[in-house]
């Protein structure tokens, strides 16, 4: 019976339990069992490395990882790309066992097989929350995964770029902490086609604002990027509304005042991770062996000059009540500094007369 239905079908119909229309079936056991990946789900640079997987396999030729770190315990990473995108219909299955899109397609790399149907259902299982923000056909996907580290691992050192050398023109890492910037980068270096963005959430968002603006200079740009999911922040002049829009359809947390400052241009947009590469490749060890793709911006530095300049005048107003007790004033405007978590304060005093 079975090699009549399969000379009738084709084996296709042997390899799936259940087709859902538009590419996506779900295998069957002994399909998925043979396509069995080297390893689990086993940290949080796991899940990233599955997340690209994902991307480039679905399409992807731009992708965006962004990674913050809230109270040092919780780990939050967004990944956006321009691949196939997946229907609103399906938003649920994907999460579920053996459902997959590459019935045919398989891909295997150095990380062995892909296309057994098992990675997004593998990430639910080990992080605290994923979640599929937005994805329609021809749009592209937005992923948001949220893990606790006391839970899942991660590499505690998140900052260290690893050290490159190059042979015969090649980029190759001969050594380095296996962080999330070593496994974007080592699957960048073998994907060399795809452009991929690393950043916090404020340079990420900042980086589509700019790739936008961009293709609102060349009409042809805008032709090629109308269908691009970050085209949803084009146009956007209120820093509310693009906060709003980029946590709704982006998965980017990121505050009104980060938005405003995007909106003015006061953050730069990111280089590409292997533009980062090659910048740094010049460079003398020690410098190079530091550099942190993930940072969140200081704290007191998001605050602007302006509120900084209002403080200070509060401040000054403020001291009066107490200079007139002890026979003392200001000798000139108090001064407010913004350093990484804290502000520092300075005022001058004199003796009142002097």
């Amino acid at each position: 019976m079975l090699s009549f239905v399969a000379n009738l079908t084709g084996d296709q119909y042997l390899k799936i339990e259940e087709d859902f229309g538009q590419g996506f079936v779900r295998l069957n056991v002994s399909e998925a069992e043979r396509r069995q990946a080297k390893h689990d789900i086993q940290s949080m640079e796991d899940i990233v490395l599955e997340m690209l997987r994902n991307s480039r396999d679905a399409g992807a030729s731009t992708i965006f990882v962004a990674s913050t770190k809230e109270d040092n315990l919780i780990r939050k990473v967004t990944i956006i790309d321009d691949g196939n995108g997946i229907p609103t219909e399906l938003h649920e299955k994907v999460f579920e066992p053996r459902v997959t899109s590459k019935l045919e397609n398989v891909i295997t790399d150095r990380y062995g097989i892909h296309g057994r149907g098992m990675a997004l259902f593998s990430i639910k299982q080990a992080a605290d929350e994923i979640e599929l923000v937005f994805s329609s056909p021809g749009r592209g996907s937005v992923f948001r995964v949220q893990t606790s580290t006391g839970l899942l691992n991660e590499r505690k050192d998140q900052s260290t770029y690893p050290t490159i050398k190059y042979r015969k023109g090649e980029p190759i890492i001969i050594r380095g902490p296996h962080n999330i910037i070593r496994t974007v980068l080592e699957f960048n270096l073998d994907n060399q086609d795809l452009t991929i963005f690393l950043g916090s959430p404020t340079e990420i968002l900042a980086t589509m604002y700019h790739l936008c603006a961009q293709g609102n200079d060349d009409t042809e740009g805008v032709k090629a990027q109308d269908f691009k999911i970050w085209r949803c922040v084009n146009s956007v002049k209120s820093a509310a509304m693009l906060s709003d829009v980029a946590e709704r359809r982006l998965g980017l947390k990121i505050s009104v005042r980060n938005a405003q400052r995007i909106v003015s241009n006061r953050v730069d947009p990111l280089s590409t991770i292997l533009e980062a590469l090659n910048n740094q490749a010049g460079r003398e060890e020690p410098e190079r062996q530091k550099i942190d793709l993930l940072k969140q911006e200081p704290l007191a530095r998001r605050i602007s000059q302006e509120d900084l300049s209002y403080l200070a005048k509060l401040i000054g107003d403020s001291f009066t009540a107490i200079g007139d007790k002890y026979f003392i004033e200001i000798n000139e405007a108090a001064d407010v500094q913004a350093d990484k978590d804290c502000l520092k304060v300075t005022i001058k005093l004199q003796s009142k007369g002097n």
